[in-house]
């Protein structure tokens, strides 16, 4: 029997407390607005169309907006793009999910918010990408090869206006998790 087995229940503290899961969530309250206001601009639009070439350019405006105001709509659904967990990262990329275990992880970079309007992002590196997106369906490699290209990893998520992390430290909170099983730098 250890000193801080004995003590009551209630004087207890943990010394090495276990970390916290990170989440990037997509952001209700920007995409909820944006369905919204994408929506009542297409039916002010659509209301204003008729068969003369201008009014058949509002009734091509009210559609674009209408597809905006859906594409909104659905990302409300989308719910968590990435979990973060002592065992590894899981990534939401299109519809499919994407893990792999903190061992497999190259580096984990981040790159800050630089002002208001402006998205960071989080991009895992892997050790051995091949057998982990070759495993994907033909459509998500598509969206893997478009954002290896748009931001230099294949496992990339944007957080900040559009996507809002679990915690405020994203840097501390994934070194947290990954415990030196691999790197998690800030990119600058």
């Amino acid at each position: 029997m250890t000193a801080a087995s004995a003590l009551p229940r209630q004087d207890r503290f943990e010394l090495d407390p276990e970390p916290v899961p990170f989440t990037v969530r997509a952001s209700q309250k920007v995409h909820g607005g944006l369905a919204v206001g994408a929506a009542l601009v297409a039916i002010g639009f659509a209301a204003s169309g008729s068969t003369s070439p201008t009014g058949i350019l509002r009734w091509i405006v009210a559609a674009a907006f209408a597809v905006l105001a859906v594409v909104c709509a659905r990302a409300l659904t989308v719910g968590e793009m990435l979990v973060a967990d002592k065992v590894g990262i899981r990534l939401r990329i299109g519809d499919e999910w994407v893990g792999t275990r903190w061992e497999d992880i190259e580096e984990v970079t981040v790159l800050q918010r630089r002002h208001p309007l402006d998205d960071g992002r989080i991009a895992v590196h892997l050790q051995d990408p091949g057998p982990v997106l070759g495993a994907l369906p033909s459509s998500t490699r598509k969206l893997t090869d478009a954002n290896r290209r748009l931001t230099g990893s294949s496992l990339a998520i944007p957080f900040g206006l559009t996507a809002r992390p679990s915690n405020t430290e994203v840097v501390q909170a994934l070194h947290m998790l990954a415990d030196a099983r691999c790197p998690v730098r800030e990119q600058l």
